[in-house]
């Protein structure tokens, strides 16, 4: 072997000169060149603390910058731009209750013994949340909660036709898929008839594994939950899970078989990190993770002593069934709860930190539009007349006639403004009341577009024209001086963990969603004339 030069000092390596095993100082140790045309050398880090996140749902080791599209911290109250509130009353009372609980800086989702079986109480995002194709979308939450077999607690990324959530009753824990894609049980049954043709719940039984040994989806259950619309929910009890049960030494009280792989025992009494991975491309999947303290055992007898992600299931979709795996992949946040039977104390859910990302999302991919506003004379010193308003859609038709419901953000880019005089302009989101010129409440509005999400009125549309407006929440003001024009960026303004216009999940039928109008005030003239446009992006 070639002489290595280090300094003065030249120093033979062979077989007759070899280099001892193991590590050496530097000052016993010799710099290494790996040739060109050798594989590379693995590197092993026996020091590193095991990990179950390296990769991504898709196997993609997690390289990209992830798009944070949400956090919210219940410091303060819960914030009612943000969450969706139901709860009941009985005799002016509420026997379902959502709170805020200041000292612990949470949310709190309450059922009382004197609800009624079936009462509900829940809290919602009033925000879906998209999907980007390719990209997994990661939501994390604190969350701790009572136990109740009489009270079933849910939590994750769903609503009442899609997502993905945690069930839990009592002690007995289920992952659960949830579609409106037209999947029904019937699609498991694999050719098996022994519970029906077309049974409403279809349980992999070990009947159904004599007859199918190949199947991998023991215990699982498939449950039509509506039929118009076709909602299906495919249900994995904690004994069926494929990652770890969280059952640690309890295996045997808790499963009725000891668990010698399970590391770690989940409370859920305790407050508990939770974290709901999922993907769409029609049938990526998903998976459920707790942050749990583990300690675990190295190689060389070290110990990390340290909490870390656990996946607790696997839920793989892909080349399994006929369906997409959601029937829609943009979700809400949601906390609930429901009373089956009698309980004898308060049952709760408690939400406290809550946080969605979207691993290498993209915010920039954006379909862009524009609208003009109308020009407006006389404008006064005293009243900000309405120039333009954009409203979100209920409602997307496409081009073969076909609506549905409208679940795209709309963000604001440039807003273009003109004034004969010098003048103020607003944006104002949500303006309480629009009117006509008769005083009548503006209802017609004109849709910008077949796939687009905005629908506009303003003082030159043909019926209907908005005159006036009171109340709205004043998000920015602009100036522009006599004969003066100015166009302005809205990006600082409007973004996805920021302002955007979007429309609620919780939106009952026949309503539309956000409002934003463009008004102008003339500041020293008495008679100006203004003019805006806007330039929005929306996905």
């Amino acid at each position: 072997m070639a002489s290595v030069e280090e300094g003065v000092s030249v120093i033979s390596v062979g077989k007759t000169t070899p280099i001892p095993a193991g590590q050496a100082t530097s000052a016993n140790s010799l710099p290494i060149v790996v040739a060109s045309d050798q594989s590379p050398i693995p590197i092993l880090d026996n020091l590193s603390a095991p990990s179950q996140v390296r990769d991504d749902l898709l196997g993609i080791p997690r390289v990209q910058t992830p798009l944070a599209i949400f956090d919210d911290i219940n410091l303060i109250d819960i914030d009612p731009n943000i969450w969706a509130k139901n709860e009941q009353t009985t005799n002016n009372i509420r026997v379902t209750q959502v709170n805020h609980l200041l000292q612990q800086s949470c949310g709190e989702v309450l059922l009382t013994p004197s609800a009624a079986n079936g009462n509900i109480a829940s809290l919602i995002t009033k925000q879906s949340f998209p999907y980007q194709t390719g990209r997994i979308t990661s939501a994390s939450f604190g969350v701790s909660m009572s136990r109740d077999t009489n009270a079933t607690m849910e939590y994750g990324m769903f609503d009442s036709t899609d997502g993905y959530f945690l069930r839990i009753v009592g002690d007995l824990l289920f992952y659960v898929r949830r579609t409106s894609s037209g999947e029904r049980p019937q699609d498991h049954l694999n050719g098996y008839l022994g519970q029906g043709p077309d049974p409403t719940t279809f349980t992999v039984d070990s009947d159904v594994l004599i007859a199918q040994d190949k199947r991998t989806d023991l215990g699982t259950i498939y449950k039509l939950i509506s039929s118009s619309p076709t909602v299906m929910e495919e249900i994995v009890p904690r004994q069926y899970w494929n990652g770890d049960k969280m059952v640690g030494e309890d295996g045997g009280t808790i499963l009725g078989a000891a668990d010698a792989n399970s590391v770690h025992k989940l409370s859920l009494t305790n407050l508990v990190m939770t974290r709901i991975e999922y993907g769409w491309y029609g049938g990526t999947g998903s998976r459920i993770m707790f942050y749990v303290p583990v300690d675990a055992n190295l190689p060389s007898g070290e110990t990390v002593k340290t909490a870390r992600w656990v996946i607790a299931h696997n839920l793989n979709c892909s080349d399994r069934i006929p369906y997409p795996s959601l029937g829609n992949p943009t979700l809400p946040m949601q906390f609930r709860i429901e009373k089956t039977g009698t309980i004898s104390a308060n049952s709760y859910i408690r939400k406290y930190g809550a946080q969605i990302s979207i691993d290498g999302g993209d915010y920039s991919k954006l379909a862009v539009y524009s609208k003009d506003g109308a020009k407006v004379t006389g404008i006064d010193t005293s009243t900000f007349e309405p120039l333009l308003v954009l409203r979100i859609k209920e409602l997307i038709t496409n081009n073969q006639g076909e609506s549905k419901r409208n679940l795209l953000r709309a963000f604001p880019l440039l807003l273009a403004m003109v004034s004969s005089h010098r003048a103020q302009f607003l944006l104002v989101k949500n303006p309480t009341t629009m009117s006509d010129a008769s005083s009548n409440p503006v209802t017609a509005f004109t849709s910008t577009g077949t796939l687009s999400a905005i629908e506009t009125n303003d003082p030159d549309s043909p019926t209907n024209a908005i005159s006036g407006y009171t109340g709205g929440e004043q998000l920015a003001s602009f100036f522009t001086g006599d004969a003066d024009a100015a166009t302005v960026s809205l990006t600082d303004i409007f973004s996805f963990a920021r302002q955007y216009l979007t429309r609620e999940s919780t939106a009952a039928a026949g309503t539309a969603g956000d409002v934003l109008l463009i008004a102008a005030r003339s500041i020293d003239n008495a008679s100006n004339t203004c003019k805006a446009s806007l330039t929005w992006g929306q996905r």
